[in-house]
């Protein structure tokens, strides 16, 4: 009689053990997919932060390429706002040759400074795999001499820097990741203390690289949950070991034992429901972790009073602020205190016109900063039609802002600018120009655009000078150069030219831009700075450092030619009483006239100058005898000597003068040279008996009576003259 119902009971028993084995196998794999969602949410952290802190490096060495060296207070400003939205960044190393030169911030890692990474024991072999591959390694974790762990990921950067067509190494740009922050980000801080979680892939060698956190025993059991992270330009590996059974699962399987076999039935029905329900539980919330795990922008979803019931991880990633602090708040609570009655207001105005809500505001930040976003808000519809709550998304606007204010600087700075900008396409026809550049060549934009620029034009240009111009724009994309050059309205001014050429992302010339800038008045200051440099200021006359720069000249040429140079050396007699009797106005004066008949002498090739007081010095070029210069001195001796009428004095004066010859191909080699020998003939004139022309060691008048002496002064036909 027993038999039935034992068979009965033992059935629904035996269904029923069925069923509670059944359930844990699926809580187990329930257990098992959550875990493998956790570890492959904490993988897509991970690559997600150190893709982001990747950007920075790259970021920065993108810069210090675009400039070809390094603009420490542009780079710095960049940096920092870089690194201030990747939260895992200790800090940006910059190491030009290797050793490093700046620290973003400095605050904290001045001991890195001046560290040079080449020699450095444990960090220098993924430098030198950096600059041998010429690409971005990750290193690490190492203890940081600022104290703590991380990893680095290293940028080495090239360009060339001698003009000689390859790219030379300049330096590395260093992004040291915390490690601890970065498994923090990621939400993996609990399972590592809890001893649940080991990564391991020092230098990022994935599963052949040693263990850096958690404990390495989880890598050698067969149950470990395992996945493999693409760190940058390596491999980590992590080890999760799987959750094991709750308190409520016990209680839970020692309840389905007792179960009745009445309940049987009833509980195979609702463990399949359960299974369902389950599955669609963890595929949802697997999707929904993904997308909120990846999405940039800020979603969240309030209630019919508009308390905040959800946001995602994104709003922490941009503001720094909690989540959990404001859930339960007014969803105008993200904003900043300013904006909160503004954006209110257009809410509800949007509302009661039946739109969605699209406009900018700002978004409150951790550090009492605020963030300029794009909000798009919905209302929820319930199944009623009445209103379920808010849904709306917050979009990051801060890059378009900077670079419209960018875009407004530069147009600030072209319109602004005091020298004259015009910009080029790649046939040199005109595609803008600034106010200054109109102004300087007096024409309106409308009637250059399209045109080849043609004004200023330059003044005689070779073609040689062409093809230099030419040349550097080919091969240094640049050319500048201080060039005459004429303005449309006739004027000839000085004109600094400065070309660049810009280049398109297949190295091909797509644009010029010409930077001008008038220097003519610097021209003509440096000029007149030159020629009071080198005139005498009362006669201007040369002065003796003008001498020495002409002679040089002209015995140069002459030593080129096989012509000579003849020094006279002049010195006026009994010009002190002159200047005591009529005084120094007239003294100015007769020396001014004695310096224009020197002039009239020479040819204009001659050089003629005042060493002080009454000495003077002409120099004829193409002397070619003795005889040449006995006349010239005989012709000196009549010009100097002849009456001159001065104003203020009722008579004419006379003045003689004691004149000594010195010839470059028969005396020396060097002005000094020569003015001494001159020097030494004109004392011999001045206190001699035979007359007040002589050439060096020989009396001059002897050799004025010599034949074929020439007494014009034509010095160049002398060919045939005694040597």
């Amino acid at each position: 009689m027993l038999l039935p119902p034992l068979l009965a009971g033992m059935v629904v028993i035996g269904l029923l053990l069925s069923i509670q084995w059944l359930v844990e196998r699926q809580a187990m794999n329930a257990r098992l997919q959550s875990d493998l969602d956790a570890l492959a949410q904490i993988r897509t952290r991970i690559e997600a932060q150190l893709n982001q802190a990747s950007n920075v490096s790259d970021a920065v060495a993108a810069m210090i390429l675009v400039e070809r060296g390094l603009d420490e207070a542009e780079v710095r400003a960049v940096a920092e706002r870089l690194r201030d939205r990747t939260p895992v960044i200790r800090s940006i190393a910059i190491a030009p040759g290797s050793v490093i030169r700046m620290s973003i911030p400095l605050e904290g890692n001045e001991a890195a400074i001046g560290v040079d990474l080449a020699d450095h024991p444990v960090q220098s072999p993924s430098l030198e795999r950096a600059i041998e591959t010429g690409e971005p390694v990750l290193g690490g974790p190492y203890e940081m001499v600022q104290g703590g762990f991380a990893v680095i990921h290293r940028v080495p950067v090239f360009f060339d820097r001698d003009d000689d067509g390859d790219p030379d190494y300049w330096g590395v740009v260093s992004t040291p990741i915390d490690v601890m922050r970065l498994f923090e980000a990621a939400g993996a801080t609990d399972l590592l203390q809890a001893g649940r979680l080991a990564v391991r892939g020092f230098d990022g060698l994935g599963d052949q690289g040693a263990a850096f956190l958690g404990r390495p025993e989880r890598f050698d059991t067969d149950t470990a949950l395992k996945t493999s992270v693409i760190a940058l330009d390596g491999r980590w590996e992590l080890a999760l070991r799987p959750s094991a059974h709750g308190p409520a699962m016990v209680w839970a399987s020692r309840a389905a034992r007792l179960a009745s076999v009445l309940a049987g039935l009833l509980v195979i029905w609702l463990v399949l429901r359960w299974q369902i329900q389950q599955r669609r539980l963890v595929e949802s919330e697997r999707l929904l972790r993904d997308v909120n795990s990846n999405v940039n922008d800020v979603v969240f979803r309030a209630d019919t009073q508009g308390r905040l019931l959800y946001l995602n991880p994104a709003y922490e990633r941009l503001t720094g602020r909690n989540d959990r602090q404001l859930l339960g708040a007014s969803w105008l609570n993200l904003f900043s205190e300013s904006e909160r009655r503004r954006v209110r207001l257009a809410f509800k105005r949007s509302r009661d016109e039946g739109a969605r809500l699209v406009m900018t505001s700002r978004l409150a930040r951790q550090n009492a900063t605020s963030l300029p976003v794009e909000i798009r808000v919905d209302v929820v519809p319930s199944r009623g039609g009445a209103s379920a709550g808010l849904v709306g998304t917050l979009t990051d606007q801060s890059e378009r802002h900077a670079f419209e204010q960018l875009e407004e600087l530069a147009t600030a700075v072209f319109e602004g600018a005091g020298d004259a900008i015009v910009i080029l396409d790649r046939r040199r026809r005109v595609l803008a120009a600034n106010p200054a550049f109109e102004r300087m060549v007096g024409l309106p934009t409308t009637s250059l655009a399209g045109q080849r620029l043609r004004v200023p034009e330059v003044i005689s240009p070779s073609q040689q000078w062409l093809s230099q111009v030419a040349r550097h724009l080919k091969y240094r994309d640049r050319w500048q150069e201080e060039v005459p050059s004429r303005l449309p309205d006739g004027k000839e001014r000085v004109l600094n030219w400065s070309l660049d050429a810009v280049r398109d992302e297949r190295g091909r010339v797509s644009r010029y831009v010409a930077v001008i800038t008038d220097v003519t008045s610097r021209h003509q200051r440096m000029e007149a700075m030159h020629h009071r440099a080198h005139h005498d200021p009362l006669t201007d006359l040369l002065n003796r450092a003008g001498l020495e720069e002409r002679f040089e000249q002209a015995r140069l040429h002459a030593l080129r030619e096989g012509d000579g140079i003849a020094v006279a050396f002049i010195d006026l007699n009994d010009f002190k009483p002159i200047n005591d009797t009529y005084g120094h106005h007239v003294g100015d004066e007769l020396l001014r006239e004695i310096a224009s008949r020197l002039r009239a002498i020479g040819r204009r090739e001659d050089i003629v100058a005042r060493l002080g007081g009454d000495e003077f010095v002409v120099v004829f070029y193409g002397v070619r005898s003795t005889a040449a210069m006995a006349s010239l001195g005989e012709t000196l001796r009549e010009r100097i000597q002849a009456p001159i009428v001065l104003r203020g004095l009722n008579q004419p004066l006379t003045v003689k003068a004691s004149i000594g010859f010195a010839r470059l191909s028969l005396d020396a080699d060097t002005l000094d040279g020569l003015l001494r020998r001159a020097d030494k003939a004109m004392y011999e004139a001045k206190f001699g008996e035979l007359g007040t022309v002589v050439i060096h060691g020989v009396s001059s008048v002897r050799l004025a009576g010599t034949p074929g002496a020439d007494k014009s002064g034509d010095h160049a036909k002398n060919d045939n003259d005694e040597q």
